[in-house]
């Protein structure tokens, strides 16, 4: 059941990972930004790649690869392609889990639009139990080997996500296996990358779901019960009957 009030894009977890095609942040920012245009209904969309490029602050023919590698992966076709106009384009409907992402995320200027796609790709590889922060305990290796970036260029995102207080890193109790070093926990601050919201929806959607559900068994047990009843009265005519036949 999904909550209506907020805009929201949804973005697969492992976006194109039936393929062995390797979709990087730059990819999921322009994955992002066709599912915050699409029709709701259709899941289409004719977005430009000139409008894209304007949003991502990428070139075209960054823009035009990424639809590329998009498409190969089986996470859009194109429908209709046109000669110097807009492409018809269709986002499938692929995965079985998803992140969820605001408009106001999409359009925030808090953050690079780098920042935006790292975060796009990061997100599914954190835990978020508690509804204020996206925590992993990923290293930077690890991650940039999972969002197919390139280490430097990811500690460079977030030591700036960091200086903008939207990322904080703590010490855990927690070793590594390989370095021996104490594992560090990346959180990032929910409500500044304005997902905290869609969080509280997911929880007000899951306790409606599960009222709804207890709401129905209840239905059923007192179905259950009104049988049980008829069925006993039943059973004491019957033997009030066999009672009086014996006499």
């Amino acid at each position: 059941m999904e909550n209506k009030n907020t805009q929201h894009i949804q973005v697969p977890h492992n976006l194109g990972g039936t393929k062995e095609i390797k979709l990087n942040p730059t990819d999921y920012l322009i994955y992002g930004y066709m599912r915050k245009y699409m029709d709701g209904k259709t899941y289409q969309t004719f977005i430009s790649l000139r409008t894209l490029a304007e949003k991502a602050g990428i070139s075209i023919n960054t823009v035009s690869n990424s639809i590329k590698k998009l498409q190969a992966a089986g996470e859009i076709r194109i429908l209709e392609k046109k000669q110097g106009r807009n492409n018809i384009y269709e986002i499938l409907k692929t995965g079985k889990y998803f992140e969820r992402f605001t408009y106001e995320f999409m359009d925030s200027e808090l953050m690079t639009q780098e920042e935006k796609g790292v975060l796009l790709a990061m997100q599914q590889y954190t835990n978020k139990d508690d509804g204020n922060y996206a925590v992993t305990t990923y290293s930077n290796e690890e991650l940039s080997k999972k969002m197919n970036i390139n280490v430097r260029a990811l500690s460079k995102v977030f030591r700036s996500l960091e200086d903008k207080g939207i990322l904080i890193t703590n010490r855990t109790s927690a070793f590594d296996k390989i370095t021996g070093l104490r594992k560090t926990a990346k959180l990032v601050d929910l409500a500044l990358v304005c997902q905290a919201v869609l969080f509280i929806n997911k929880k007000v959607d899951e306790h409606t779901e599960q009222l709804e559900r207890h709401t129905e068994d209840i239905k059923m047990l007192k179905k259950e019960i009104l049988a049980l009843k008829r069925e006993n009265e039943k059973l004491l005519r019957q033997n009030q009957d066999l009672h009086k036949f014996n006499f």
